[in-house]
């Protein structure tokens, strides 16, 4: 009664829901970075010898600690500010350098990343560890890992009707939906990676991010879904007459997602993208084939942008469009995206810091054609709209626990693809580079 084609969109949310926090800590008092830390901080003039790094005042460190703190709780601009103030008391804070760089990085800023990290190397000299391992390469790792017990009202995202009334050679029929497609709820288990190489000097980098969904009903199928990307910046190859320059980046994708009998689907293709200012708003592009597990392949064209409406609100907006494939019910698909988060860092209680993070999202899918003669060749229409909220606290720099809610509702012009869920998690993460 269903197809792993009528619902792509559906698989790759769970994709979206994979973990995009890229954190950094640091390598120690004599590691360097890249950043955008101003005029105020001391360079070495060309042919002057590295300057040994000093050991930072007491205020310096607190407010380093204080930075450490607040990025590996996830509060970018706070860590940011944190770090600028440890570098202002003491500037020849080697280990500031590296982790208010990779924090702005982390914001967007490349060519400040790249012109601060080349200015700290020629202060200091590249960290003794670092130059052993790899040369003259900078490379900063990072990453998480994530385990989390749950419980979902509807953990296939599937209809609560028992029947539907089909049209066979005219004559209405109706049709009991096995219980394989319908509406179930109870517990599950979730993993997920998100691991993340840079190498800012040469404005290169490898995303990886991984997911696994198991309900405790061996019956239902799990989730398996992973992404790739690498991408490079484009500041370097003089493309500035096509409107390309250091914030512009382009770089191939590939995804794969497994759902058991739901289906599965596979995508590789390239992107491109620009951010229009530092810590501004990142359009991107991408092309992509897609080919589900059962069936013929289509390409897709996404346009996607990313706008920052200040450190603690952001937005995001999407388009997408699946050409046309004749195997394909529906044929084609328009998707419209649209989604507003929120996250800020809650008062103290008892020692422990909180971190809130709301979000809410629409998003709107038309086909190109009917769907299928059973249901009169009706086009589907389906649109959802979700709002979720995730409550953490770090135990430590390394570990982070949290509890989150989703509340998903999407209505349909085809009764099949109506759904409503609710769900709760509760994770552990462990940080690490």
């Amino acid at each position: 009664m269903t197809s792993p084609n009528a619902k792509p969109f559906i698989h790759l949310r769970a994709v979206a829901a994979i973990l995009q926090r890229v954190v950094g800590r640091a390598l120690g008092a004599a590691a360097f970075t890249m950043g955008s830390l101003g005029a105020s901080l001391p360079t070495a003039t060309a042919g002057e010898p590295a300057l040994p790094p000093s050991s930072p005042s007491p205020a310096a460190l607190a407010s380093y600690e204080a930075g450490l703190d607040a990025r590996a709780r996830g509060d970018l601009h706070q860590a940011s500010l944190a770090f600028e103030q440890a570098l202002l008391l003491s500037p020849q804070f080697a280990g500031a350098w590296f982790d208010y760089g990779v924090t702005l990085c982390d914001l967007g800023d490349p060519t400040g990343c790249r012109n601060i990290l080349a200015s700290a190397i020629e202060q200091f000299g590249l960290p003794p560890a670092l130059r052993q391992t790899l040369g003259n390469v900078l490379r900063v790792q990072q990453g998480e890992i994530r385990v989390g017990l749950g419980a979902s009202t509807n953990l296939l995202r599937a209809t609560s009707a028992d029947d539907l009334t089909l049209l066979l050679d005219g004559v209405e029929v109706r049709a009991f939906l096995d219980e394989g497609y319908r509406e179930r709820g109870g517990g599950l288990a979730e993993a997920a990676l998100s691991y993340q190489s840079v190498w800012p000097l040469h404005d290169f980098n490898i995303r990886v991010d991984a997911l696994s969904r198991r309900p405790f009903d061996t019956s239902l199928p799990a989730l398996v879904a992973g992404y790739a990307e690498v991408g490079m910046g484009l500041g370097r190859f003089g493309l500035e007459r096509f409107g390309l320059n250091a914030r512009s980046r382009a770089g191939l994708l590939a995804l794969t997602v497994n759902e058991g009998y739901l289906g599965g689907l596979r995508a590789a293709g390239f992107w491109l993208e620009h951010q229009l200012s530092p810590e501004g708003a990142v359009l991107r592009g991408a092309i992509e084939r897609r080919k589900p597990r059962d069936g013929a392949g289509w390409y897709t064209t996404r346009l996607a942008a990313r706008v920052p409406l200040s450190h603690q609100w952001r937005a995001n907006a999407s388009f997408e469009y699946d050409s046309p494939q004749s195997e394909r019910a529906g044929k084609s698909q328009t998707r419209y995206a649209f989604d507003l988060r929120h996250d800020r860092t809650l008062p103290a209680v008892g020692g422990w810091v909180p971190r809130l993070e709301l979000n809410a999202g629409v998003l709107h899918a038309r086909d190109g054609a009917g769907y299928s003669p059973l249901f009169a060749n009706r086009r589907n229409i389906r649109t959802r709209w979700q709002t979720g909220a995730e409550l953490s606290v770090n135990l430590n720099r390394d570990w982070r626990v949290g509890w989150s809610l989703l509340a998903v509702r999407q209505k349909a012009s085809i009764p099949l693809f109506d759904y409503r869920e609710l769900s709760t998690m509760l994770s552990l993460t462990w940080r690490f580079e």
